[in-house]
């Protein structure tokens, strides 16, 4: 029988440059569960690194890892990836590294770049700088996320920097985007949908976006699946069946899963 689950599917770790160096596997997955999150996906830039620690961590504690990176294409629009396992998010990452610019960072300015394991170890060091655009275009980025079994979602599409809206003007129908991510500090009933009507005919998620731990879970969305699996999230991005949780809805939020 299907109910309400919770997820924040879009946070970055400490592989991220923007990202805090507290936001390890632990403390990500130890700030998940105590906001209650039954689902969430760790979205780095153009990598995935952290997601074997992540995932037994998750694990652990009966939540749900959806394999995910955020993508920066050629035209520098922000796209989510999600993909089924590690071993499919792997193999996505190594068909997209190299389109990566061959820049290396320079963590004094940018931030760092580590991969950290479940007991915050600091086990390697990502040295190509992973906020650059790849060399690739939003198609040819979206044609590879579906090659790979996964589901392509455009981030924050309302927020002008990196946003496909503020990017290109309007969202290509063409792509056939089950979802689009609306920035979490923004009314969706108010605001996106008087201001962009055409959103309309996508499912809307909203997510934290979180490079701090204290913003893990402040904003997220409600899945109305089965059980939190990938194919029950697909599917349900696929029919609609997700809700748009802002901050000012969170104590609704919190009735409806648990009238679920």
């Amino acid at each position: 029988m299907a109910r309400w689950f919770k997820g924040d599917l879009h946070i970055h770790s400490t592989l991220s440059p923007c990202g805090s160096l507290y936001m390890s596997p632990r403390v990500i997955v130890d700030k998940a569960y105590k906001r209650g999150l039954d689902l969430l996906a760790v979205t780095d830039h153009n990598a995935c690194d952290n997601l074997p620690y992540v995932k037994r961590l998750a694990e652990a504690k009966g939540m749900t890892l959806i394999p995910g990176m955020e993508l920066q294409t050629e035209e520098e629009v922000h796209l989510l990836a999600y993909f089924e396992d590690l071993e499919t998010v792997f193999a996505f990452k190594d068909r997209i590294y190299s389109y990566l610019p061959d820049v290396e960072n320079d963590p004094d300015y940018f931030g760092d770049q580590v991969i950290v394991d479940e007991e915050d170890n600091i086990v390697g060091i990502e040295s190509k700088l992973l906020i650059n655009s790849l060399m690739l275009s939003l198609d040819q980025c979206v044609e590879l996320v579906k090659e790979h079994g996964g589901v392509a979602i455009p981030a924050h599409v309302n927020r002008e920097p990196f946003g496909i809206i503020g990017q290109l003007g309007f969202i290509p129908e063409y792509l056939g985007f089950d979802a689009v991510e609306v920035c979490s500090r923004t009314d969706v009933s108010e605001r996106v949908l008087v201001k962009w009507p055409d959103l309309k005919r996508y499912a809307l998620i909203t997510s934290s976006d979180a490079h701090f731990p204290n913003d893990i879970g402040r904003v997220f969305t409600l899945f109305l699946m089965e059980n939190p699996c990938w194919s029950c999230f697909r599917d349900a991005l696929h029919r609609g069946e997700a809700a748009v949780l802002i901050p000012k809805f969170h104590e609704r939020s919190e009735a409806m899963a648990k009238e679920g």
